[in-house]
């Protein structure tokens, strides 16, 4: 009868491992507090560095979100893309066929017309800094109360398509993923500091609210954690295509839309999944805020915002100085980096290998 019980023995080890430590693609930790429907698929949505309002964009209609989920106004837009929130939803940017600016009743305060379309947004938290990615470049427009015009502070002209931009607090720093694969990181006035080549296509890039940390990702499943200096910190491979990054505000927590939502610590680890189905595939993800909470636009026309469990978010980390003294030459951030992939869960191989050692043990007897 003892050794009859070894082998359901070594399997309830292994399932208790696998509940402790869940492994890559396990479903977990994504609590919905509400959901919207909008009718069309969501485009992008953005979440407001401090958590307070959500906004969402169909090709067709732009909307603002309380943080109970309460639809406060919808707008037609034409092409829409992209959109982005400051806090306190004092300004809220749309990107398509034009640069829409609203205030927070859903005031057009002005609007913006792009060479080409507008694929990516982004806005400042005191909303005074917008910049734009789309196939001619980048454009940076500073804002000043009242003003009734925008007003272009810089431009980057990379050659190169830009799908995705993001920027941190201040605006001192703007990054930007474009079609080749590069990462750029530019100045407050749209000057190149460094370039940052990953090898890879479909780059969608995030910075944190501190401007220490910036995250980029693949269509090609690869995730690149990089601070401001350029400097490649851990790059990783994940099960899906990547189609949105989040990461935020202190840089200590990354969010992926591959299908559902990944979330991972800055080390790299997995530390909760939201699996879904195939309709209802997540194409887009916000948590610039250092609260547990994700606003995510779905394929199905599903605006969602989500909870993280607190016993999956990650312990305090040191993080990379916020503010370098300078930035590198280019030929460093470009040249190949070391890796630091994330080391793997010993807990079910520990459960594993000590089970084993008994089971050989007692068959000698």
């Amino acid at each position: 009868m003892r050794r009859n019980l070894i082998v359901p023995t070594l399997f309830a080890i292994i399932a208790v491992g696998n509940f402790v430590c869940p492994a890559t693609g396990q479903e977990s930790s994504g609590d919905p507090i509400w959901e919207s429907g909008v009718g069309d698929r969501v485009m992008a949505a953005a979440l407001s560095p401090d958590g307070l309002y959500g906004a969402a964009t169909t090709e067709r209609t732009v909307y603002l979100y309380s943080q109970n989920g309460t639809t406060l106004w919808s707008y037609p837009v034409s092409g829409g893309r992209s959109v982005a929130v400051s806090s306190g939803g004092e300004r809220i940017a749309a990107g398509g066929d034009h640069l829409l600016l609203f205030d927070r009743n859903g005031s057009v305060i002005w609007r913006y017309r792009s060479d080409s379309r507008i694929q990516d947004i982004a806005i400042t938290a005191d909303g005074r800094t917008i910049c734009t990615g789309a196939d001619t470049g980048l454009l940076v427009f500073s804002l000043d109360d009242g003003e009734a015009t925008p007003d272009v502070s810089g431009s980057f002209d990379a050659n190169d398509p830009i799908r995705s931009v993001s920027i941190d607090s201040d605006g001192a720093g703007i990054v930007a993923g474009a079609d080749s694969g590069n990462v750029y990181f530019l100045g407050a006035d749209g000057r190149l500091l460094w370039n940052y080549r990953t090898g890879d296509n479909g780059i969608h890039v995030a910075i944190s609210r501190d401007g220490s940390t910036i995250a980029a990702a693949s269509t090609g499943r690869t995730v690149y954690l990089l601070n401001r200096n350029g400097r490649l910190l851990w790059k990783s491979s994940m099960p899906r295509a990547i189609t949105d990054v989040s990461i935020s505000g202190d840089g200590s927590r990354l969010v992926l839309a591959g299908g559902g939502i990944s979330m991972l610590n800055r080390g790299g680890e997995i530390i909760g999944m939201h699996a879904t189905g195939e309709e209802g595939r997540i194409r887009s993800v916000s948590a610039p805020s250092d609260t547990a909470h994700i606003l995510a636009g779905a394929a199905d026309g599903t605006v969602s915002m989500f909870r993280v469990q607190p016993e999956t978010l990650p312990p305090a980390t040191a993080t990379e100085p916020s503010r370098p003294s300078a930035a590198p030459a280019q030929e460093q951030t470009t040249s190949q980096q070391d890796t630091a992939l994330p080391p793997a869960t010993p807990v079910i191989v520990s459960a594993c290998a000590v089970a084993a050692l008994a089971w050989r043990r007692r068959e000698r007897r």
